[in-house]
């Protein structure tokens, strides 16, 4: 392979290549020669890719006066958006796309060497004519700072040896250029007239004939590739394989998870397996996660972070403490809180006291640096002070963490040095900047930079067609050469009149000039290796493909057979026969065993003993979901409250009608303010409206309920919120009544209030449905003539209940006695199932309510059995 490289390479030649990884290649197969040659030292051979060798050769001029600053991407785009509020005012709604857009056309201008000039006299739609403008005025900036940007590098570099202020090589090789610009071109020959023995790399031709497959969807192509390339390696394993997918751009991670499904069965077990396929194409850099967080803090900065955003700090293992149960408590009383926005400061006030660990101590320290850097941050600063304090500050913070990095994430911290770096280099257009436009920068420099880090190539390589170039291989196979995908669609500026690109030649200009390279690039990919396949999927979901129109010329070659090797987990199944292991009985309850969840404990223990062992026994407690503004479990906390407050003081019904207007006020105020005062404590300005809103409400649905109350037949409040305990089999069950009343038969009643959907106290069969009340009832040990559940909402409250002493009971009174009594003791049967240690598991249980257990409980396996 690369037989060019080592029949003119001296110490006096440079090789230039059209990629990164296409100089890679080249020097690691230099070096691999000259140890397997037996050298033990050599010359470091001169193989730059482009954009790096230009920057080289400008720094050899003689004149180093004569260069001009070097403007960088990242500040170059503030020169066009400066430009573009000017030329676009009021107009502009989308500057960060625009000027991307506008990057990428100028980039193409002047490689093609299009006079600005020439723009606005061609233009042809509005955007045309502001782009015309707006490169004009960039064009003139940049003259009259004495600036040039990476696009005018050819150029500057064309002129500058012209005049002989750089020196050139004895020879120039470039290699891997599926297409030369003609600024390149001009470069080249201007170097040549100056002395420069300037070539093109020989392209390579292993004159392979191609085979045809016809995959049956494109995941099944993806693994046959991966399972041909697998068998290729088995056969030769030094054999250079490589898989080409032409739209690996849109979705690399699937397409890279689909290979390995056919390379590497199993790759999920296993990190060499899944660094077995090296892919091509990189992240952006904003989505690594160490850099994503670095992103996070910087920004609670500049503005307030939501629940879920701390909720990911807290999370994150980019600190020098792992997470540990001191997060973990912050996460849960986070989560308990009303989900806003937070600074800095108005959280370490919400989740301070009581957390003395290292690790807690540590939150509340990278907290106060966050305060730290608001309170510096103030004003406006040079570029490269910015980066001192950002670089600083993660430092402050234990940013990285404490794991030792490895190979990717050390490249990964000196990329995101890079990047602050190129940040610092804004200072030539923006000399001062705040603290916000600066984090800014930073972000959309992250967002927009495309990162891979170098490793060690696996033994499959997966690119793109553009990535191949230049590269050699033994295997190749190129996929998804289907009609729709290859050619591919041609891609001309927006931004220049489609007659200026068509009379300078342009890419694209013309559908033949698009035709012609997707031509050029097959014909470039086959004669890459011997061995060459190229497919396509017949189907896409429903619909059919049909080749690529540039396979017609392979058409007589005969079809090969690969097979798809499908799923490797669908390989997993029938594979070993169950064993069923020993049983493995809970204990019974413990003498002073803590049990949790008071009555609804119960409550599960009939619905499915194995939540209540899992919720009452072993504690386990759901993790609060995030929901915007009052979620209606707070909204009946809150009620719940309220109502306490509003019969505080045990009234009775005669007091209760002798309540003038005012005092009723002044009852349903002062019990709406202490049930809402908790929750201002922490409420943002968005919250705090929203809790005005809940007051209104709340002022409404007291009126309503005085009056529900007032229509009952007579009686005394006698507690609320009342505490106590049933003890029955060694179970102690902590119980909290919401409202217990004495009638005047000399009975009692137990209340508890229900939000949300109306609820049912009894079944269809007079069951109950709430086992709530009957444990309540039973611990009261008093005289119990009913039970009553009270469903209230803002639209109506109502009332369910059954005994001999309440006017909503369905079944009737003359039985009221009988059935209490067959209630109590199903309670006491369940707590004694509950005390030996019941953990069954109802398998007609409805899937949602038992998905959060199911782990545990293996409810799917013995639904299978």
């Amino acid at each position: 392979m690369y037989n060019w490289l080592h029949a003119g390479i001296d110490d006096e030649t440079e090789i230039v290549t059209a990629t990164n990884r296409l100089a890679r290649e080249l020097r690691a197969r230099y070096d691999g020669d000259r140890v397997a040659e037996g050298h033990f030292a050599w010359r470091t051979p001169h193989i730059l890719p482009w954009s790096s060798w230009l920057r080289v050769l400008l720094e050899r001029s003689s004149q180093p006066a004569l260069l001009p600053l070097r403007l960088e991407p990242a500040a170059s785009a503030v020169l066009w958006e400066r430009i573009l509020r000017v030329q676009a005012g009021e107009r502009l709604l989308n500057s960060a796309g625009l000027v991307r857009q506008m990057q990428h056309t100028w980039q193409r201008l002047q490689d093609w060497c299009v006079p600005t000039g020439d723009l606005l006299p061609f233009a042809e739609s509005e955007d045309q004519r502001l782009f015309a403008l707006a490169a004009v005025a960039y064009e003139s900036e940049l003259m009259r700072q004495g600036w040039i940007d990476n696009a005018q590098l050819p150029a500057c570099a064309m002129r500058l040896v012209a005049s002989r202020h750089i020196p050139v090589p004895r020879r120039v090789q470039y290699a891997g250029f599926d297409r030369l610009s003609p600024a390149g071109q001009g470069l080249f020959a201007t170097m040549q007239d100056a002395g420069c023995n300037v070539q093109a790399a020989p392209p390579a031709d292993h004159g392979g004939q191609p085979e045809l497959v016809t995959a049956s969807d494109p995941d099944a192509e993806l693994r046959t590739a991966g399972a041909w390339a697998r068998a290729q390696l088995e056969s030769n394993g030094s054999a250079r394989i490589a898989i080409v997918y032409p739209s690996l751009e849109r979705d690399a991670l699937r397409t890279s998870r689909l290979v390995r499904e056919g390379f590497a069965p199993g790759w999920q077990y296993d990190d060499a397996l899944r660094n077995s396929v090296n892919v091509s194409y990189g992240r952006r850099l904003s989505e690594y996660p160490s850099v994503a967080i670095a992103l996070l803090w910087l920004k609670w900065v500049h503005r307030e972070l939501d629940s879920r955003e701390v909720s990911i700090l807290l999370r994150s293992p980019r600190t020098p403490h792992p997470v540990s149960d001191a997060h973990a408590r912050f996460e849960t009383r986070l989560r308990r809180l009303p989900d806003r926005f937070w600074s800095a400061s108005d959280l370490a006030a919400a989740l301070s006291g009581g957390e003395g660990s290292t690790a807690g101590s540590y939150w509340f320290g990278c907290l106060q640096h966050v305060v730290e850097l608001q309170a510096s941050s103030k004003g406006r600063s040079s570029p490269a002070a910015w980066t001192d304090q950002v670089d600083a500050f993660l430092q402050r913070l234990g940013w990285p963490g404490r794991r030792p990095p490895d190979s990717a994430e050390f490249q990964l911290q000196n990329r995101w040095r890079e990047l602050l770096n190129e940040l610092s280099h804004l200072e030539a257009v923006r000399p001062l900047l705040s603290f916000a436009e600066a984090l800014t920068r930073l972000s959309i420099l992250a967002s927009e930079s495309i990162y891979q880090p170098e490793l060690a190539d696996g033994v499959l390589q997966l690119l793109g067609p553009l990535e191949g170039a230049g590269l050699e291989f033994d295997h190749v196979w190129v996929a998804n050469l289907e009609s729709m995908q290859w050619p591919p669609a041609s891609s001309p500026l927006p931004l220049v009149s489609r007659r200026l690109q068509r009379r300078t030649g342009m890419p694209d200009a013309l559908p033949c000039d698009t035709l012609d390279y997707a031509r050029r690039i097959l014909e470039r990919l086959t004669g890459s290796a011997e061995s060459v396949v190229l497919s396509w999927p017949a189907t896409d979901g429903d619909a059919e493909l049909l080749p690529s129109p540039l396979l017609d010329r392979y058409r007589e070659q005969t079809p090969a057979r690969f097979i798809d090797p499908g799923w490797f987990a669908a390989q997993l199944c029938d594979r070993d026969s169950l064993q069923r292991v020993s049983p493995d009985p809970a204990p019974p309850v413990l003498r002073g065993e803590k049990i949790s969840g008071g009555a609804y404990t119960l409550q599960r223990q009939f619905d499915e003993p194995f939540a209540a062992f899992a919720y009452g026994r072993l504690g386990i407690k759901d993790l609060p979901i995030w929901e915007t503004g009052l979620a209606p479990a707070l909204r009946g906390r809150i009620l719940h409250k309220t109502l306490a407050g509003l019969l505080s003081g045990t009234p009775n019904s005669v007091s209760m009608s002798a309540w003038s207007a005012a005092e009723l006020e002044q009852r349903i105020d002062r019990a709406v303010d202490t049930a809402l005062r908790e929750h201002g404590r922490h409420a943002d300005a968005v919250f705090r409206r929203l809790l005005v809103l809940e007051r209104a409400r709340l002022n409404d649905l007291l009126r309503h309920f005085i009056a529900e109350e007032l229509a009952r037949p007579a009686f005394s409040v006698t507690e609320v919120e009342f505490s106590l305990q049933l003890e029955r089999h060694g179970v102690v069950l902590d119980l909290r009544v919401d409202r217990i009343d004495r009638l005047d038969d000399g009975r009692y009643l137990v209340l508890d209030y229900k939000t949300g959907a109306v609820k049912n106290l009894l079944d269809k069969d007079g069951e109950p449905v709430e086992w709530q009340l009957v444990v309540y009832a039973i611990a009261l040990q008093r005289a119990v003539g009913g039970l009553v559940l009270v469903n209230i909402d803002s639209r109506t409250i109502t009332y369910k209940g059954t005994g001999s002493s309440v006017p909503w009971n369905p079944m009737g009174d003359e039985h009221w006695v009988e059935r209490f009594n067959l209630w109590q003791q199903r309670v006491d049967q369940e707590l004694a199932r509950f005390a030996a240690g019941d953990v069954r598991v109802y398998v007609e249980f409805p899937g949602q309510q038992s998905k959060a257990l199911n782990i545990l409980s293996r409810v799917e396996d013995f639904r299978d059995e």
